[in-house]
């Protein structure tokens, strides 16, 4: 399995140099722009709901009675593979970024799963995930069966097509 990363960890380092996350590369695409007020409305709760599942996953106790909290918990249960929180994944070279939960199904493959609290975008989500995904399979030698989007406002769980290789090599790199 890929190793875990601690969703308050600032900064990766990787051989002396410091990787970026995907985010903003993904909202400079896309051409989003979020008003300050707006993400320190949805931050806390962001960080709460993601804090509190990677606490279910890492020890069967969310410590939360939150409901977005609860659907997501609710979701997977019973899980039917093992689950992993905050999953590194990297190129190992510029970027680096965590999955929120990754199921590793009996056949070695993974499902990943990205957990929006805010509004669903489904093209920023179809991103995000294309990265992580040819992270996984390009530099993290593993497969990916299923890339969703568990989005809590709506309570509904969208798969979501990933865009291939060439184009998110485009994204990353400009080639």
């Amino acid at each position: 399995m890929l190793p875990a990363l601690s969703f308050w960890q600032a900064g990766i380092w990787y051989k002396g140099k410091q990787l970026s996350g995907v985010t903003g590369l993904v909202a400079k695409k896309l051409g989003l722009k979020m008003p300050q007020e707006f993400v320190e409305e949805y931050q806390e709760e962001g960080i709460h709901v993601h804090k509190a599942v990677q606490n279910w996953i890492n020890t069967g106790k969310s410590g939360s009675v939150h409901p977005k909290v609860s659907w997501v918990v609710n979701t997977f249960s019973p899980a039917p593979f093992p689950l992993f929180s905050e999953v590194l994944v990297s190129d190992f070279e510029r970027y680096a970024s965590s999955v929120d939960v990754a199921a590793e199904r009996e056949d070695g493959t993974l499902d990943i799963y990205d957990i929006k609290t805010g509004n669903f975008k489904r093209d920023y989500c179809t991103w995000q995930l294309s990265i992580y995904k040819y992270f996984i399979e390009k530099h993290g030698g593993r497969s990916v069966t299923q890339c969703l989007v568990l989005a809590v406002k709506d309570r509904e769980a969208y798969t979501i097509f990933p865009k291939p290789f060439d184009q998110v090599e485009k994204l990353l790199y400009g080639n």
